[in-house]
């Protein structure tokens, strides 16, 4: 079936419910294609002559049945062969057209400051140290354990030399240069002593945090205990004494390559010998403000003896502290083996 305009004399597959032509707006009519086809096939083959004669023409939906058709019947459905549909785009959907660009070279773009997105040769360093933070802190640790001891040595050798002009003054004056140079001396190295101890537990608080938060990061957890109480617990003396216990106890604990009763003794004999050392020092302070509060000078010699010692054992602590928090948390711990065998003989 063939939609046919009478009026402007164009033709198209019919379509159902197209009852006026898009181009002059007059009504359809509805055509059998076969009879076109039989009668006027020049017509529906574009560009070949047509024969006269009449083709058969069906109303469409809106004219009433038994009304006779009007309009031409000619057998020439085109007033040029060069006729046919076109389909045109609404106007609504007819895109907006792109502004011009002004002809000419483009504006060159300037900054006012350098640009930071292009490529940079960042130079490679060599020297870059590829451990992590725990690793980095465990061996600033030990090296200033190292320093420590060397400075507490050098003070207890510093008051030995005090004590022993004391004695000597007893017997025989000694010289005023004498007597001032060896107190220059004291002073500066518990002055060095102290400095040293600062850095220390400085040190130690900070590789004790790094230390918990790897041993908590290994099950993919968060240390549960706050900055703040960590570095109370570990950094202030007399209560880091329980309480570094405590905190390097917990990381035992979440140690999976350690071996947690081992680990316990270890760590058990370690806060023994620093509590030894914790009250010497302790009673080596008082006795030194009883000494110099008294003016005598037994008792100051007394105090002098007192600091030598303390000076000396905590030097020691120090340098086994460092080598005994290596072998506990510096690796893995393997199990001890024998260096001699018994082997029974039957």
């Amino acid at each position: 079936m063939i939609d046919l305009c009478p009026r402007c004399r164009i033709q198209a597959p019919h379509r159902p419910g197209r009852e006026r032509c898009p181009r002059c707006g007059g009504p359809l009519r509805v055509v059998d294609s076969d009879l076109i086809g039989d009668q006027a096939g020049p017509v529906a083959t574009r560009g070949s002559s047509a024969s006269p004669g009449e083709t058969s023409v069906r109303p469409t939906a809106s004219s009433a049945p038994g009304q006779p058709s009007s309009g031409p019947r000619s057998s020439r459905l085109y007033r040029s062969r060069h006729v046919r549909w076109v389909a045109r785009r609404p106007p609504e959907a007819i895109p907006a057209r792109r502004p011009m660009v002004p002809p000419g070279p483009r504006p060159i773009p300037r900054y006012v400051y350098v640009p930071r997105w292009g490529l940079r040769d960042v130079p490679i360093e060599t020297d870059v140290d590829s451990r992590n933070p725990l690793e980095a802190l465990t061996a600033v640790l030990l090296h200033a354990l190292r320093l420590l001891a060397c400075a507490l040595g050098l003070a207890a050798i510093v008051h030995l030399l005090r004590y022993v002009l004391l004695v000597v003054n007893r017997s025989v004056p000694v010289a005023g240069w004498t007597d001032r140079a060896s107190a220059f001396l004291v002073i500066f190295g518990g002055l060095v002593a102290f400095g040293v101890f600062v850095y220390v537990t400085v040190v130690f608080t900070r590789w004790i945090i790094a230390l918990r938060d790897d041993a908590y990061r290994r099950h993919d957890l968060r240390d549960p205990r706050p900055r703040w109480q960590i570095a109370l617990l570990a950094a202030v003396p007399l209560v880091n004494v329980a309480g570094a216990a405590v905190l390097l106890h917990e990381v035992a604990r979440m140690r999976d390559d350690l071996e947690v009763e081992r680990t316990r003794r270890r760590l058990t004999k370690l806060w023994v010998a620093w509590a030894i050392v914790n009250v010497l020092a302790v009673i080596t302070v008082v006795t030194r403000i009883v000494a110099t509060a008294s003016g005598s000078i037994q008792t100051s010699a007394n105090g002098l003896a007192a600091v030598v010692i303390s000076s000396a054992v905590s030097g020691v602590f120090a340098w086994w502290l460092g080598t005994r928090l290596m072998v506990i948390f510096g690796g893995p711990q393997d199990e001890p083996v024998p260096s001699r065998r018994w082997v029974a003989v039957a």
